[in-house]
C-alpha cells in the first residue's frame, strides 16, 4: 500500500504532466468546482485510507467525501486496524445530529464482527442503517430486532450471517420478507442442522450461495429447490470421517457438475477478511468462484475494466488540463 509521500509524489508527476512546467504559473490552479469535486472523489475511492485525511482540505471537501467514507464501514473487535470503523466511535458518529434519513441513504455496505457486542448495540446500527444493500452479521446477537421487523432489508441483496447465533426462533428459518430479494447468501453456521432450516424456498432471487462448512451430498438437495441459483461455494466438504479440502481435480469433477446441475466451486476456505475489499469494489471469493467457472471470460472482464480505468484517467487528465490552462502565463 502506497505511503502518503508516494501518493503526494505520484499526484505532483500528474500535475506536473498536465501543467507543462516549463511555463510560468500566476497561482493555484482555480478549478471548476465539479471537476475539483471529481478529482476528490476518485481519490478517495481509489484509497479509502486517505479520505479522513482529504476531508480536513475544506468544509465542501468534507460535504462530498463523508458519504463515500460511511458507505462502507466494517465494525470489528481488532482495534489494531485503524481503517476499519471502531464500534464506540461509529456510534458517535450516528449521534452527531444528521438525520437517520442519512444513514439510510449513504450507508450500503455494513459488517458487524466479533462476539461481544449487546444486542442493544446491534439494534440501534441495524435500526439506523437501514438502507444497507450488503450486511455482514458473524455477532452472536439472538433476539434483535432485524428480522422481527418486516419492513427491515428491504435493499439488502447480500447476507453473509451465522443463522443459528442470530435467531431466536426455535429453529431458524428464511422468513422474513428481505430473503426473497437475496441474490448472495453466505451461511456462516457452523452446526449440521442448516439444512433442516425452514423457508428456503423463499430464497428465490438467490444466484450465489456459499457454505462455510458443508458437504455435497446433504448441500445438493436444497440448491435443486432455488430457482435462480447459478453458482455455489463449498468451504470444505467431508470425505467419509475426514474433512478433504479443495483441490483441482475436485472442480473439475464431471460427474460432481453433472449430478449438481448448477456452477460448484469447492475451496479450501471462504475467508471474511476479503469482504471489505469487494464492498469496496475490489475482488473477493465471488470473483474466485466465476472465474473458476468462467476463466475466458473472467479475463475478458478483468481486461475490460483495467481499459476502462485507463480512459477514465486519460478523460479526466484531459479534462484537469483544459481547466488549468487559462491559469498559465505563456
Amino acid at each position: 500500500m502506497k505511503s502518503y509521500t508516494d501518493h503526494a509524489v505520484t499526484l505532483f508527476s500528474a500535475f506536473k504532466s498536465a501543467l507543462r512546467l516549463d511555463h510560468k504559473v500566476t497561482g493555484p490552479p482555480k478549478l471548476p468546482q465539479e471537476l475539483e469535486r471529481r478529482i476528490f472523489e476518485t481519490c478517495a475511492l481509489e484509497n479509502p485510507e486517505v479520505c479522513t485525511v482529504l476531508m480536513l482540505v475544506a468544509r465542501r471537501v468534507h460535504v462530498w467525501l463523508d458519504p463515500i467514507l460511511i458507505s462502507t464501514v466494517c465494525i470489528t473487535q481488532n482495534f489494531e486496524s485503524k481503517r476499519r470503523d471502531q464500534l464506540e466511535r461509529f456510534l458517535v458518529k450516528l449521534a452527531n445530529g444528521k438525520p437517520v434519513e442519512y444513514y439510510a441513504q449513504h450507508i450500503k455496505n455494513l459488517a458487524i464482527l466479533g462476539g461481544f457486542f449487546e444486542k442493544e448495540v446491534i439494534n440501534r446500527i441495524l435500526g439506523t442503517c437501514t438502507g444497507v444493500e450488503n450486511l455482514v452479521v458473524l455477532a452472536p446477537a439472538r433476539g434483535v430486532d432485524f428480522f422481527e421487523n418486516p419492513q427491515a432489508g428491504r435493499d439488502l441483496r447480500r447476507l453473509t450471517i451465522k443463522l443459528e447465533n442470530f435467531s431466536s426462533w426455535p429453529f431458524p428459518n428464511f422468513n422474513h420478507s428481505c430473503f426473497s430479494n437475496l441474490t448472495h447468501l453466505h451461511l456462516s453456521d457452523d452446526n449440521e442442522d442448516w439444512p433442516a432450516y425452514i423457508g428456503w424456498g423463499n430464497l428465490t432471487s438467490l444466484t450465489h450461495l456459499a457454505f462455510s462448512c458443508a458437504g455435497p451430498d446433504e448441500t445438493l438437495p436444497l440448491v435443486q429447490r432455488l430457482p435462480a441459483i447459478q453458482y455455489v461455494a463449498l468451504g470444505h466438504y467431508c470425505g467419509g470421517e475426514r474433512y478433504k479440502y479443495a483441490e483441482t481435480e475436485v472442480n473439475n469433477e464431471p460427474r460432481i457438475r453433472a449430478a449438481w446441475g448448477v456452477r460448484i466451486v469447492f475451496l479450501s476456505e471462504i475467508p471474511w477478511h476479503d469482504w471489505e475489499r469487494g464492498a469496496r469494489g475490489g475482488g473477493d471469493f465471488w470473483d474466485v468462484v466465476e472465474q473458476e467457472m468462467h476463466p475466458l471470460e473472467g479475463q475478458r472482464r478483468s481486461n475490460k475494466n483495467d481499459r476502462a480505468g485507463q480512459l477514465f484517467r486519460e478523460v479526466l487528465r484531459r479534462r484537469l488540463l483544459c481547466s488549468i490552462r487559462p491559469c498559465i502565463r505563456l
